[in-house]
C-alpha cells in the first residue's frame, strides 16, 4: 500500500499502513573495470572470486544477467564458507530469482550467513519474522535480529525498526521513535526507503509538525536514488500545490 495519502485524509491524520521495509541485502553491482579483474580469481578456486563472478551474472554487468548461473557460482563460494554468498543465495530464494520462491529455504541460508556474523543476513532474518514469511510472524524476534544487525551499523535494520514503531508491530505506536530510527538510517546516505519514510511522516504530520516542504525535500532525496514511490509522492504534492511555499497548508 502506498505511503502517501490523499490530502483530505492527511488532514484527518489518518495513517497509511505499510508492509514494505528495507532489505539492503545485495551489494552494489560491480563496475566495468572490476569485471575484468574478477574473472581470473576463480582459477584457483577462491571463494571471494567465485562470489564476484556470481555478482557479475546477478547484476548483468560484464555478462548477460543470469540468476541460475549466478546461483551456480554462489553455491561454489558458499561451500567454502563465504558469508556474502550464503546471504545472496537466501535473497535469491526470497525473491524467486532463478529459483522457485521459498521463504523457508531463504531463512535457512540467512541463518548460515548470520552465524558467520553477516549483518545483512541478520537484518533479513528479522524481515522474514516481521512479515511471517517462512516462519510464524514474531515481531519481538524480528526486533531482536534487527538490533543484532544495527550493532554492526546496518542502516536497513534501523529503517526496519522505524517501520515497527510507526505501525505498532509488537510495540506501541510511537512516531517520534520511528522518526529517530528513520533519521539514523538516512544519515548513512544510501537508504532511500528511510528518506521516503521521513517524508511520509512530515506529509502526514505524525511525530512532527506537518510540513509539506520538508516532506518534498525528503522525497526528492529518495527519488534521486531511484525510489518510484517517492517520485509518485512528489507528483502528487505538486498536483495539489503543496511542498512549495505552502509548508503548513490547512485543508
Amino acid at each position: 500500500m502506498k505511503r502517501y495519502l490523499m490530502v483530505i485524509l492527511a488532514a484527518l491524520s489518518v495513517s497509511a499502513p505499510t508492509t514494505g521495509a528495507c532489505l539492503a541485502a545485495v551489494p552494489k553491482a560491480p563496475a566495468k573495470d572490476q569485471v575484468v579483474q574478477w574473472k581470473p580469481d576463480t582459477a584457483i578456486g577462491d571463494a571471494e572470486g567465485q562470489y564476484k563472478v556470481a555478482m557479475i551474472y546477478y547484476s548483468g554487468h560484464g555478462a548477460k544477467q543470469d540468476y541460475a548461473e549466478s546461483m551456480r557460482w554462489l553455491r561454489r563460494s558458499a561451500a567454502q564458507g563465504n558469508d556474502k554468498a550464503l546471504n545472496l543465495i537466501g535473497y535469491l530464494y526470497q525473491q524467486g530469482l532463478g529459483v522457485t520462491r521459498d521463504y523457508a529455504e531463504a531463512m535457512k541460508w540467512y541463518r548460515l550467513s548470520a552465524a558467520k556474523g553477516n549483518d545483512n543476513a541478520q537484518n533479513l532474518i528479522g524481515y522474514l519474522y516481521q512479515h511471517g514469511w517462512g516462519v510464524t510472524r514474531d515481531y519481538a524476534e524480528a526486533m531482536r535480529w534487527y538490533r543484532l544487525s544495527i550493532a554492526k551499523d546496518n542502516g536497513a535494520a534501523e529503517d526496519n525498526i522505524g517501520v515497527i514503531y510507526e505501525h505498532g508491530q509488537g510495540v506501541p505506536i510511537n512516531y517520534v521513535e520511528a522518526m529517530k530510527w528513520y533519521r539514523l538510517a538516512a544519515a548513512k546516505g544510501n537508504d532511500h526507503e528511510a528518506e521516503l519514510n521521513i517524508g511520509s511522516l512530515y506529509q502526514r504530520g505524525l511525530g512532527v509538525t506537518r510540513d509539506y516542504a520538508e516532506a518534498m525535500k525528503w522525497y526528492r532525496l529518495s527519488a534521486a536514488k531511484g525510489n518510484e514511490e517517492a517520485k509518485e509522492n512528489i507528483r502528487f504534492l505538486k498536483e495539489q500545490g503543496l511542498g512549495g511555499g505552502l509548508q503548513h497548508a490547512q485543508i
